[in-house]
């Protein structure tokens, strides 16, 4: 065996490593923590060219998403709390050459990836997912439309295929594997999941309330449809706030007895997860950690103010962080 790369000045850092589509690179990404990486690459049509570091100065996150020969397209937040996509030529690697091809936006850019030509954006908007395609240049073409709230994953594939696949769920739909159609935008049940369970005898609606210091934090309500608020609903609210995770929608087949008795289930987006991008994160970590504790309890209050719960019926309920 080849040796091609040893990390050998740091022993906190972890090398993965990956070959572009066309097989002509090997991109090494080197991982320490959270809050930012290195990326190097090795030439592969050029033996003996060694190691190029091409983002080495520890500032941000970078993924690499594809390539376009030696134009390498990056997700950063880089000059961007909510993400961005960057292309770089590597051939003029300076920042004040990269070229913007997805700008920052209100919604949190998750991921990238590179389908059919298309680049297949998927965003956090308010904690639910939204999918947004667009040209290789940037234009817009379309937004992909769901079932309703809910969180959806996948959008893999290779840059000359016509298709791509996507599994959708929310917290009354169980996961659904759903076939996209690149060119006409038309979405088809590929593979759904089984239970005895009808989803139209439930809703998910997102509310939004003020913690202590004012921000505006939001929350998943699930429930019986035509739930009375008459404040004697049993509620149990879930949150997690930290290490830039989002909650959002997903699917629980533990909680199905827990909404047929007609509980309420309650998940509050407080800060330190992802849901609005790094401040959002940042907002809960270290010295501003008591906003957690302060969005967490201003979700109970809300669900008692408006009439969803009392204190007596009030559970909370949290793992982990």
């Amino acid at each position: 065996d080849e040796l091609v790369y040893s990390l050998e000045d740091s022993d906190s850092r972890n090398p993965y490593a990956s070959v572009t589509e066309d097989g002509r690179y090997l991109i090494i990404d080197v991982q320490e923590g959270y809050n930012e990486n290195g990326v190097y690459y090795i030439d592969l049509g050029a033996p003996g060219g060694g190691v190029v570091r091409l983002l080495d100065e520890w500032d941000a996150l970078y993924t690499f998403v594809g390539n376009n020969g030696p134009l390498f397209f990056f997700h950063t937040n880089r000059g961007a709390p909510r993400n961005r996509l960057v292309a770089i030529d590597i051939g003029n690697p300076d920042p004040s050459a990269w070229r913007e091809i997805i700008s920052e936006v209100d919604e949190t850019l998750e991921s990238v990836s590179l389908v059919g030509g298309l680049f297949v954006a998927r965003y956090l908007k308010d904690a639910k997912t939204m999918v947004r395609l667009f040209e290789m240049d940037g234009d817009v073409v379309r937004e992909v439309e769901f079932p309703g709230i809910g969180t959806a994953s996948g959008f893999g594939g290779h840059p000359d295929e016509t298709e791509t696949f996507y599994a959708f769920e929310s917290y009354t739909v169980p996961p659904t594997i759903f076939r996209y159609d690149l060119s006409s935008g038309e979405s088809s049940v590929y593979r759904e999941t089984k239970l005895d369970f009808s989803p139209g005898d439930y809703e998910t609606v997102q509310v939004f309330y003020s913690s202590a210091d004012g921000t505006r934090v939001p929350m998943f309500l699930t429930y019986k449809a035509g739930m009375e608020r008459n404040g004697e609903n049993p509620t149990l609210l879930y949150g997690y706030g930290g290490f830039n995770i989002s909650e959002t929608p997903a699917f629980r087949t533990g909680l199905l007895p827990w909404l047929e008795m007609g509980g309420i289930w309650a998940v509050a987006n407080i800060r330190g997860g992802g849901e609005y991008g790094e401040k959002w994160h940042k907002a809960g970590m270290l010295q501003n950690k008591q906003n957690c504790f302060d969005d967490f309890i201003a979700a109970a209050e809300h669900l008692i103010a408006e009439g969803y719960t009392s204190t007596p019926k009030l559970a909370v309920f949290g793992g982990s962080n």
